[in-house]
């Protein structure tokens, strides 16, 4: 994946996880603009368009990428990933754990598997996972992140913010990781750190009602403290 198709699919990924499709899709048309051969970007169209109700060209792109050529081990994660967007964690948790029987290096792989466990209420089983991506790859961002929310998820916010600031310091630009940093932060009263957090989120996602709301509650608790 070339350079700036690598940053569409990054920025479209990072919002599909954010639970903005719109953005997503915009951004993963970017790349197939940028590579319209890259089975990667391809892929996650698909899960965009059907997560958004687009079936038809969903569909359209399947064909696509059938025409490029898929690995077993993408065709499962592309089932898990539309699994993941029809809330079946279950059966997304057999797709990947399919995957990683064929590819169980693959860190990227146990990303996915443990933010699905943990979606599908299998927490000390998705901390294992995100233990093992952050193993397998100690330079990933996104293995970091996953381990990050995570670990904040089961209550554990004093690893979780080691494990976020970590990401951020591999991936200055993941605004997810900032966030969920910004919210530990905020629970554990380092309001100031906090509301610099946000306000850093706010600079690359100026309408995210997230961070607008939880930027507004932390100036007020800080008013209520002075005051």
């Amino acid at each position: 994946m070339n350079t700036p198709n690598a940053k569409f699919y990054n920025a479209a990924i990072e919002a599909a996880q954010a639970g903005d499709l719109p953005t997503a899709l915009k951004s993963i048309e970017a790349a197939l603009v940028e590579d319209p051969n890259d089975v990667q970007s391809w892929q996650l169209y698909s899960v965009v368009l059907n997560a958004l109700g687009e079936t038809e060209k969903a569909e359209k792109a399947l064909v696509k990428i059938k025409e490029l050529g898929i690995s077993e081990v993408d065709e499962l994660v592309m089932k898990a990933a539309d699994a993941i967007g029809q809330n079946k964690f279950s059966l997304a948790i057999t797709h990947y754990e399919d995957a990683l029987e064929l590819e169980p290096e693959r860190s990227e792989l146990y990303v996915s598997y443990a933010l699905a466990l943990m979606q599908g209420d299998y927490p000390a089983d998705a901390e294992e996972a995100a233990k093992k991506a952050v193993a397998l790859t100690p330079d990933d961002a996104s293995a970091w992140y996953a381990q990050g929310r995570i670990l904040r998820l089961r209550a554990k916010k004093s690893e979780a913010l080691l494990s976020l600031k970590k990401a951020l310091e591999l991936q200055g630009s993941l605004v997810l990781a900032r966030y969920e940093c910004g919210m530990i932060l905020a629970e554990t009263g380092e309001l100031s750190a906090a509301l610099e957090c946000f306000e850093k989120v706010l600079e690359d996602h100026p309408e995210d009602e997230n961070a607008i709301s939880a930027k507004a509650a932390i100036l007020e608790k800080m008013d209520e403290l002075e005051g």
